[in-house]
């Protein structure tokens, strides 16, 4: 098994009465999206099927007041079709001890990030020219020709709107904005959306104001570090400090991180840049992602000179590439 086409996935649905969907860990707009989009869709397509969505949202988009499912017992989990969204590593895949345990019918990886997984007998629809998975969620139901509900609508819209960066990324393309268009044809209430995400509060301002404050720089790379008793410090966690484009697109800069500990002895690092690639950085450092976005994990601070040069080696070299 290896590389599927959306006719061969649709078919993959059509023939499995049980699918179980799976997202990733420290969930985010667009895994959400595609999970609980696609089992919507699956679901008001095919009355019969049984469709599970299982993981822990970790009260992300609480708004949405969406809830994942029970792992349902042995002899549905072997009998059913398992997918994967905007996911690749088991360890980096909410539920992933269900693949240890217990042997699917089949195994379908629905990603836009352009990386390997650990799976050995899988089917992939890997394609990093969409923006989002839950662009590729929209471009499968447009192809099937699936009826859209304003709830699947709402749910595949949260995924193109925050993976895009409110359609301002690179891969942000006509088929995004053609994609949009198709389900915005639902009438669903996308100023939910808009009015939840870009809402602030006065928490909010002073955080921003102390990263302001604190921002670090090193030649054409900014970024801002926050430990745990610095969160504590103006009444943060790990869940609500993660900002990656706070210091997007200030001139110059065309690298900008954050780095956020979330354990004695973890440390999230979110790279974001306006050209050059910051991939490979994040994959040199055990992580992964887009060319412009991407992340790891790290244990302390004691290399952060270290990571930080890489990130400026990659500014440099996209320079001396551009100029070519």
């Amino acid at each position: 098994m290896s590389k599927i086409n959306v006719a061969e996935i649709i078919k993959l649905i059509e023939e499995n009465e049980s699918i179980v969907i799976f997202h990733h860990t420290r969930p985010d707009g667009d895994c959400i999206g595609a999970q609980a989009g696609l089992k919507n869709l699956i679901l008001e397509n095919f009355k019969s099927k049984k469709v599970f969505a299982v993981g822990n949202y970790k009260k992300s988009f609480s708004f949405l007041k969406l809830k994942t499912d029970p792992v349902p017992v042995k002899k549905i989990l072997e009998n059913s079709l398992a997918i994967i969204v905007d996911a690749n590593f088991k360890n980096r895949i909410e539920s992933a001890f269900l693949f240890k345990e217990f042997k699917f019918k089949s195994i379908l990886r629905i990603d836009h990030h352009p990386n390997n997984d650990d799976f050995d007998d899988i089917y992939r629809w890997v394609d990093p020219s969409y923006v989002a998975t839950c662009e590729q969620i929209a471009d499968l139901a447009y192809k099937a020709k699936w009826k859209i509900s304003r709830k699947s609508a709402t749910l595949i819209y949260l995924g193109i709107y925050t993976d895009s960066g409110r359609f301002l990324y690179k891969n942000t393309s006509a088929r995004t904005h053609f994609l949009t268009s198709f389900i915005f044809e639902t009438g669903f209430n996308y100023l939910l959306i808009h009015e939840r995400l870009n809402a602030k509060r006065l928490n909010d301002l002073e955080f921003e104001s102390y990263i302001y404050a604190n921002k670090k720089m090193y030649k054409n790379v900014i970024f801002y570090t926050l430990s745990l008793k610095e969160q504590q410090k103006i009444n943060r966690n790990p869940s609500n400090s993660v900002r990656p484009n706070l210091l997007a697109n200030i001139e110059n800069f065309k690298i900008w991180l954050c780095l956020v500990q979330e354990t004695e002895n973890s440390w999230r690092v979110e790279l974001r840049s306006a050209g050059p690639n910051v991939q490979k950085v994040a994959l040199n450092w055990g992580g992964g992602g887009h060319l412009n976005a991407a992340g790891a994990i790290i244990q302390n601070l004691d290399k952060l000179d270290e990571l930080i040069n890489d990130c400026q080696n990659e500014y440099e070299n996209w320079v001396k590439g551009n100029q070519k």
